[in-house]
């Protein structure tokens, strides 16, 4: 759908006020550097001779020789990457540092599910410039990847160090350094990390560091990612990061994602569409099973009703924004998507309204509904094992679908029982 009221991209001092709605925060930690590596050959040819040689008799040929054109030539070896990903990707978002990486890998395998997504803080990954740690993300990697696990690597969150104001959660000044950073990740981790998404929920100022959202700066952030990326491994998806459903226009605050969708594709006419290989989104279904619309009502519950942004087909009006911006052909991964059971945090009563049942039946239905779109690419459930990270205050707990324990809750069975089309 195109939206009424398009906002310029720069600073625009007149938002367009719609209904608030909430956007859930994530967090991770995660380290990372670079490594790189090089095959170089040369040859040194000497021959020296006095006086001619004395003719000798020609050798008689023989039939087996192979013909030196035909010869096998030793060609350098050099880093292999990833396959190129096909098909749907069945995914969860874990929270794997400084935790039993294989037992949280094996739930995640358990269940049939073949992509597991990490976000990645830079930030925490390299707080002093030129120190990075990896030594959890090591181990990150090599568990998931020991257990045939595709890796979604969701990158965000410059250091304070690249920021004048040195405030975290936001782009740094300079965006070259963001692709010093990816390059960096990517080298080490060539051929283990499938894919990668730049930023998450840029059109929410929190994430954009407190500033005024501009969809045009995202653009040129994500350019530099990409061609970061796609120079250590052409073949990792990149995917543009995903945006938050707020239902909100105001750029010190949140600027609805149907909207913010439109503007970076208009940015420098279109230049979105060379610069990622997926569009990301976050598809939240609050306390409206799958199916619902603002004009299909199938639940007695009375909030959050109304706007588009509170229904999983959401996903329907970014898309239409991607086929009037001529880029159809491209895969649109839901990075998260999920539903809260009772909620104990401010803002999220609205979880009362989905029992456990109803948690596990709406996951089911939405993967069968991104399935049957033929659009979308990959979906990952928020979340698998925040239950076992946070205290029953948090958020992000109710969202969970194994205990703090890490046995099911009836969603992961739920999961677990749903067949997987490839």
């Amino acid at each position: 759908m195109r939206p009424e009221h398009p906002i310029p991209f720069a600073d625009a001092d007149a938002p367009v006020p719609q209904p608030l709605t909430r956007a859930p925060r994530r967090a991770a930690l995660a380290h990372v550097a670079a490594v790189a590596g090089a095959t170089a050959f040369s040859t040194r040819v000497a021959f020296a001779q006095e006086g001619a040689p004395a003719e000798e008799p020609p050798a008689e040929p023989d039939p087996d020789a192979v013909p030196p054109e035909m010869a096998p030539v030793e060609m350098p070896v050099g880093p292999v990457g990833v396959e190129p990903f096909a098909g749907f990707g069945y995914g969860m978002q874990a929270h794997l540092y400084y935790q039993d990486v294989p037992k949280v890998s094996r739930l995640v395998t358990d269940a049939g599910f073949g992509w597991i997504k990490q976000q990645v803080r830079w930030s925490d990954v390299e707080p002093k410039k030129g120190a990075p740690d990896w030594s959890q993300i090591d181990l990150i990697v090599d568990g998931a990847s020991k257990a045939n696990l595709k890796i979604l690597f969701s990158v965000v969150t410059a250091p304070a160090w690249s920021r004048a104001d040195g405030h975290v959660d936001g782009p740094p000044d300079d965006y070259a350094t963001f692709g010093t950073f990816l390059t960096a990740l990517a080298s080490r981790y060539l051929g283990k990390v499938h894919a990668y998404e730049v930023w998450n929920e840029q059109n929410f100022s929190r994430e954009w560091g407190g500033g005024k959202i501009n969809a045009g700066q995202y653009i040129e952030l994500l350019a530099v990612g990409h061609a970061a990326l796609k120079a250590v491994d052409p073949n990792v998806v990149v995917i543009a990061g995903a945006l938050t459903p707020t239902g909100y226009n105001d750029l010190a605050i949140a600027v609805d994602d149907v909207l913010y969708l439109q503007q970076m594709y208009a940015y420098k006419d279109g230049m979105l569409r060379s610069i990622c290989d997926a569009i990301g989104a976050h598809a939240g279904g609050f306390n409206n099973p799958p199916d619902d619309t603002p004009q299909k009502k199938s639940v007695p519950s009375t909030t959050f009703k109304g706007h588009p942004s509170f229904y999983f087909r959401r996903i329907d009006g970014l898309r239409e924004i991607m086929i009037l911006s001529g880029d159809s052909e491209k895969g649109m991964w839901l990075t998260e998507f999920g539903w809260s059971t009772l909620n104990k945090a401010r803002g999220y009563e609205y979880g009362a309204d989905i029992s456990e049942a109803d948690q596990a039946k709406n996951l089911v239905r939405a993967y069968q509904i991104g399935r049957e779109t033929g659009w979308v690419s990959a979906m990952f459930v928020w979340n698998l094992n925040f239950q076992m990270i946070v205290p029953d205050t948090d958020e992000k707990w109710p969202f969970g679908i194994v205990r703090k324990d890490g046995s099911p809750r009836p969603a992961f069975t739920a999961l677990k029982q749903m067949p997987k089309l490839p």
